[in-house]
């Protein structure tokens, strides 16, 4: 097929890198349309620029309108793919239309609180893949989607994978707990009980935010192999849910899997249908329980490595791209 891939800048171990990679692989015929410019929104004069183009112009995301048509009439697609959605106008979704007779199907890999505008709704697409639950009910129930559809988020086995530490590279990345991701408030308040412990978070500091944790914060984002070596480095990895995560997994449940960690996760109704909790994940639903649960198996090694190493094993077998945009690809065939 040939799949116009519309997304946000294709930055490092990005969701939007994953699938065009991935459709490539499998043999599709793959271009990518950048509906953003490259900002970086923790940084102030990007986040001053965006909200100067909304005041002035009110719908920025239009800005490219035109040069997606014309992509759109040059490389004439079998398939167009959003990812995310909350970028594209439904005026443009229209446009796009005039010139395009295929299926127009958007992928939303983010939790409910970043749908924004409500694009994803206004769109009309022909196809909506969400990965909550809750936002599938919502679509089918209070919507009236007549095709939306539950795709939960994946791992690449090419990039997310067992790595060997250096020395080096074991004194840099060694924790007993570690996590990645932007720190938030509600995340920093499920971290800062665990500063008695070997703790090492990476990720984003907002500059808005006061940050409570000191040093044990690395102070950089880990991406692709580094990603994969913080995980090697931590003997429990520890995955904080957004609270807006109602009944579903974000991208870093498949991720730590396929780099072999030992993940402690937020509880999720969605967990049991991905991974045997138990056997391939560990859950907890409240401080004392994540207290409990690190200190119980920081005890047991042998436990750990058994449970991640079957957790690496399932998702690398079911829970990959190439399994996701199969089932994408076969479920917009059927129709």
């Amino acid at each position: 097929m040939r799949i116009l891939l519309i997304g946000h800048p294709m930055s490092s171990d990005c969701m939007e890198r994953h699938v065009f990679s991935t459709l490539d692989e499998m043999g599709h015929e793959v271009q990518h349309f950048q509906i953003l410019d490259n900002v970086n929104l923790h940084h102030k004069i990007d986040r001053c620029i965006r909200a100067a183009l909304r005041i002035l112009l009110r719908e920025p995301e239009r800005l490219r309108e035109r040069r997606l048509v014309e992509a759109v009439t040059g490389f004439r697609p079998d398939l167009i793919l959003v990812l995310l959605g909350n970028a594209l106008s439904p005026k443009t979704v229209a446009r796009v239309r005039k010139t395009f007779k295929g299926p127009v199907a958007c992928w939303c890999q983010d939790a409910l609180t970043s749908i924004g505008r409500q694009y994803l709704i206004g769109a009309e697409y022909d196809f909506i893949f969400v990965k909550d639950h809750y936002i599938l009910n919502f679509l089918r129930n209070m919507v009236g989607h007549p095709a939306a559809y539950y795709l939960p988020e994946a791992c690449n086995p090419e990039v997310h994978k067992t790595v060997d530490l250096t020395e080096s590279e074991h004194a840099e990345y060694r924790s007993d707990i570690c996590t990645f991701a932007t720190l938030y408030y509600y995340r920093q308040a499920i971290l800062e009980p665990l500063r008695k412990y070997d703790l090492k978070v990476w990720g984003n500091v907002p500059d808005w935010l006061v940050n409570r944790l000191g040093d044990q914060h690395a102070g950089r984002v880990v991406y692709e192999n580094d990603k994969c070596k913080a995980v090697a480095g931590a003997k429990i990895v520890l995955n904080t849910l957004h609270f807006a995560e109602i009944n579903g997994l974000n991208c870093r449940a498949f991720e730590v899997a396929g780099c072999g960690g030992f993940q402690l996760i937020s509880f999720s109704p969605a967990i049991s249908e991905h991974f045997e909790i138990g056997k391939e994940i560990e859950v907890f639903h409240d401080h004392r329980e994540l207290k409990e649960k690190i200190d119980y198996y920081l005890a047991r090694p042998e436990e750990r490595h058994r449970i991640a190493a079957a957790s690496q094993s399932r998702a690398h077998k079911e829970h990959t791209y190439e399994n996701r945009l199969s089932r994408l690809i076969d479920t917009i065939g059927a129709f």
